[in-house]
């Protein structure tokens, strides 16, 4: 494997026992004397929603990426917000749950000690993940542009436990018996590096034989999490959508816009959304030139408010709260011509956010971008491929860290 995931397990198991010490130590210091077993177990269970949550915020924070997690200049950031957002979480349990000790000081102490130790545990790791590991020679077996991002990416960056020292076009077992060196071919490594599909090497017939077609129960719990939490949702929603409805009334023009969207079987439908633009252009590549973001509009973006009615679109199937981005019937048509695997999207139904959303840093915007969405649907059909109550699960958190970071456009 080109990431070893015994070091994510090493890493969580690592960070459990790192929390459970620094209530072991926090004990410690506040009686100035080691703490008896019943006592630490008195204090131990009270905190394990701390200790599971910190796990789930270091999650959300991507603490545990493959493609991140060995950079400095990205995990230290991370290491010190996942950290802030624990004491605040572990603050508001204590202080406001009721509780049968009275951890105060207590507290205080393992959030210091937790902080310290974390940090500490964190860029060991780090260290080790870059300069440690012994990195195992392979030939990678592929052409085209594809095998060479594939090529440049693992071999300039340590956090592999690969590095290739050839590539060859095709691989003959019997006339290359090289001793000690694997052999790896590009099509299959290429999803594990980069979490999305190689186009290039995609044949539409192969592809779909390869995705599994009956999901009763995934499809069957996925539908009804929707129905559940698109009305959870909206009882917290409508009255941000009120208050951004009348000050959109107030600013000119209706609040509320309906834009057509392709939805699962390439069906035509409309979501629903809260107006941020001066008019509704459908599309238009004219009329988008006389459009823009009004300042209440960005505002809206920034917070995400402005999508919130769609939780209609999701109550009634539409689209999901975890599928690729539905796009607008005039671009869709333009991929449609100009990118042969694109329909493939439209297997599934559509969803407010997905993997190409939280992964592609650098989507298209405006009108039709055949460059840039060949590069969003390599990951769309990713999804499609992979689609899973795990991954489901991760785009979910990664989805929140994105909301929390008010990284709207």
């Amino acid at each position: 494997m080109a990431f070893d995931r015994r070091e994510t397990a090493l890493l969580i198991l690592g960070d459990f026992v790192i929390l459970a010490f620094s209530l072991w130590a926090a004990l410690s210091l506040r009686n100035f004397v080691l703490p008896a077993p019943s006592y630490f177990y008195t204090n131990f269970v009270p905190f394990l929603p701390v200790f599971f949550l910190s796990l789930l915020i270091f999650y959300i924070a991507g603490l545990y990426e493959k493609q991140t997690r060995p950079i400095r200049r990205i995990m230290g950031p991370r290491i010190l917000q996942a950290q802030f957002a624990n004491v605040i979480i572990a603050a508001v349990l204590f202080f406001v749950l009721p509780l049968s000790i009275a951890p105060k000081t207590i507290l205080v102490l393992y959030l210091v000690v937790s902080v310290a130790l974390e940090s500490v545990w964190r860029f060991y790791r780090m260290n080790h993940e870059i300069k440690f590991i012994e990195r195992t020679p392979v030939i990678l077996v592929g052409s085209g542009p594809a095998t060479i991002e594939l090529y440049d990416e693992v071999n300039n960056n340590n956090k592999y436990l690969i590095r290739f020292v050839e590539i060859v076009e095709k691989y003959d077992s019997a006339a290359n018996k090289k001793e000690g060196i694997a052999v790896m071919y590009a099509a299959s490594l290429y999803e594990e590096i980069f979490d999305r599909v190689p186009l290039e090497y995609l044949d539409a017939e192969q592809f779909l034989e390869s995705v599994p077609t009956h999901y009763i129960m995934y499809d069957a719990v996925k539908r009804s999490a929707d129905i559940v939490l698109a009305i959870f949702g909206s009882v917290i929603a409508i009255p941000f959508v009120f208050i951004a409805a009348l000050l959109l009334s107030f600013n000119g023009g209706m609040p509320f816009i309906l834009h057509e969207r392709i939805g699962k079987n390439g069906r035509t439908f409309r979501i629903l959304k809260l107006r941020s633009m001066l008019l509704n252009d459908h599309g238009d590549p004219e009329l988008q030139k006389k459009n823009k973001v009004t300042r209440l509009g960005k505002l809206l973006r920034k917070s995400r408010v402005d999508e919130l009615p769609q939780l209609w679109n999701v109550f009634v199937g539409d689209i999901s709260f975890i599928g690729p981005r539905p796009e607008l019937p005039k671009i869709a048509e333009v991929y449609e011509r100009e990118i042969t695997q694109y329909r493939m999207r439209h297997l599934i139904a559509p969803g407010l956010s997905g993997w190409a959303q939280i992964n592609d840093a650098d989507p298209p915007r405006g009108g039709a971008d055949v460059a840039r969405t060949m590069r969003k649907l390599s990951f769309d059909l990713y999804y499609l491929k992979h689609r899973s109550f795990g991954l489901d699960l991760a785009i979910a958190m990664k989805t929140i860290r994105t909301l929390l970071s008010f990284s709207g456009t």
